[in-house]
């Protein structure tokens, strides 16, 4: 299999107040498309975690609006494999509106050992040949994050952030981050782009610490870049401009 796609119409709950498709929404299309790609291949978490002892986990996500994906927009969502390493392969997702590119995403996957913690290699969890490469169709590069700025929220990891690994799910950390915008930004936000690397993992009971330092990158573009610290340890950084 090369290019795995669905159609879909943007419902109500994958958009913001203004009815923009929201970056949570976004994500969450994300995940779900990869890892129904990856549950077609056999190397979805699930069947990793029962036959190999590994989880398969998100390492790195961007994503780039290049036009507006709005409530009840009818979209085609694919995705591919476009790099494979011994211990990564990337997932390009491209979801597009009437025919044209609307969104463009990356996200980076690598194997871990359930017990050890240890990267895996990508061929000790059942990656094989039936992982075709596919040309990427927009260029997409992972950029450094620097700046940690202020503190700006604490939170606690609660049950409901909690996905089938034990550890916070991918999309909750950015759940996280919105709540540090007041609702008035939240409704003039049109969000541009999104860039998270994971560094590490937290789970149930969790103290966190946001961080955050703003940059006005050009007359119409601004730009957050935050830090999740856990014990002074960072979990998460992340890049969302608007």
């Amino acid at each position: 299999m090369k290019i795995f796609s669905i159609r879909q119409t943007i419902g109500a709950g994958a958009c913001d107040p203004s009815g923009r498709l929201s970056l949570v929404g976004a994500l969450t299309l994300i995940e779900d498309v990869v890892t129904a790609t990856m549950a077609k291949l056999k190397i979805d978490g699930f069947t990793v975690r029962r036959q190999y002892g590994a989880l398969m986990v998100f390492s790195k996500n961007h994503l780039k609006f290049l036009q507006d994906i709005n409530w009840q927009d009818k979209v085609v969502v694919s995705c591919y494999f476009t790099m494979q390493s011994a211990a990564r392969m990337n997932a390009d997702i491209c979801v597009k509106k009437g025919g044209k590119i609307a969104l463009y995403a990356r996200t980076e996957i690598c194997a871990v050992d359930a017990t050890t913690g240890r990267i895996r290699r990508m061929n000790s969890v059942g990656v094989d040949n039936r992982v075709k490469l596919v040309k990427a169709q927009y260029d997409l590069p992972w950029n450094a994050m620097d700046g940690e700025g202020e503190l700006k929220e604490t939170a606690t990891v609660r049950t409901g952030n909690i996905d089938y690994a034990g550890h916070t799910n991918n999309v909750e950390y950015i759940r996280m981050l919105l709540d540090t915008f007041t609702l008035e930004e939240w409704r003039g936000m049109a969000p541009q782009e999104l860039q998270v690397a994971y560094l590490s993992q937290s789970f149930l009971g969790d103290q966190l610490a946001i961080w955050a330092v703003d940059n006005q990158l050009d007359a119409n573009t601004h730009e957050r870049i935050y830090t999740i610290k856990k014990d002074q340890q960072a979990v998460l950084r992340c890049a969302v401009r608007w």
